[in-house]
């Protein structure tokens, strides 16, 4: 994975801020893999892994989320036992 230094820089001085962040663009154009770089640079930068969720709607897992009141549901249910800031990632949403 090619890490995009400038766009991560970019997204990373976002973080903290009390705004919903969005990556937007063309099909294949590395919104994915700019996630994951995120990630990556959260753990790096000491957040423990069990506070970064990642919801790839592609996955099967998922596909029984269909609604706002059933992803409400499943953030509740994976965020009860986390304190503090949890970071919450939403892929093919």
């Amino acid at each position: 994975m090619i890490k995009r230094e400038l766009y991560l820089k970019k997204i990373m001085s976002l973080i903290g801020k009390d705004v919903v962040k969005v990556l937007t663009g063309i099909r294949r154009c590395g919104k994915s893999s700019m996630l994951k770089l995120i990630i990556e640079e959260l753990i790096a930068r000491g957040i423990e892994k069990n506070k970064i969720i990642l919801i790839n709607f592609e996955s099967g897992e998922y596909s029984d989320i269909d609604s706002s009141t059933k992803l409400n549901k499943l953030i509740k249910d994976l965020t009860k036992d986390l304190k503090g800031t949890t970071y919450l990632f939403f892929d093919e949403i």
